[in-house]
């Protein structure tokens, strides 16, 4: 009873992300593949991507996150300024924890979830500066980086060393669009088309 009265509190409130609250001891953990709402579409030797949408007033069932990971934000749970600027966000953290999170929204939240595993430095390509390509965050684990292209506009010879996942969220063929490059992939033209171009690459190390 005490937990669905903290449930009850908890979603009334005004927040702007998937909350994660307390979670009661007796409450057993699943891995979180098989939590309902986190869909497994692809894994490698390098990543895990997992695609999570969380209706309107969703409580998650417990679960565990064994890898490090980045959560990629599609959906934000809400409209207006402050829910478009959530779009694009990339979440870092550290695995090994285990939690309940809820939307507490009215609208769906969705997000792209890519574990890490390990580096993919199979080529012999060296690591070059990528135009428009701007650092959300560079640590020991992963580089993640935000690309931007105006309607029309191209990248060509679109390459990186390493392995990377790139995950649309404005524009191309649709927020929530990803996809695994690996190091040995041929340089390709990354283009816009009519619509600005936003995605968001994620690269482990």
């Amino acid at each position: 009873m005490k937990f669905w009265l903290f449930v009850i509190l908890f979603l009334a409130g005004s927040l702007t992300e998937a909350q994660q609250p307390d979670v009661p001891g007796d409450v057993p953990a699943v891995p979180i593949e098989q939590e309902l709402r986190h869909r497994l579409v692809f894994t490698n030797d390098f990543v895990r991507v997992l695609d999570v949408l969380l209706p309107p007033l969703y409580v998650s069932q417990n679960h565990t996150h064994t890898y490090d990971n980045v959560a990629v934000t599609i959906l934000p749970g809400m409209d207006g300024p402050q829910g478009q600027a959530r779009i694009g966000f990339a979440g870092y953290s550290r695995g090994g924890y285990t939690h309940i999170i809820t939307n507490p929204n009215t609208r769906i939240m969705r997000f792209v979830a890519v574990e890490l595993r390990a580096a993919d430095h199979g080529s012999e390509i060296e690591d070059v500066p990528q135009l428009n390509h701007v650092t959300m965050l560079n640590n020991a684990r992963v580089h993640i980086s935000r690309v931007k292209l105006d309607a029309s506009q191209a990248l060509p010879d679109h390459q990186h060393a390493a392995g990377y996942v790139s995950v649309v969220v404005r524009g191309g063929e649709g927020p929530g669009t990803w996809k695994w490059h690996a190091s040995g992939d041929p340089p390709a033209t990354l283009e816009a088309g009519r619509q600005a171009l936003e995605l968001v690459e994620i690269e482990p190390k």
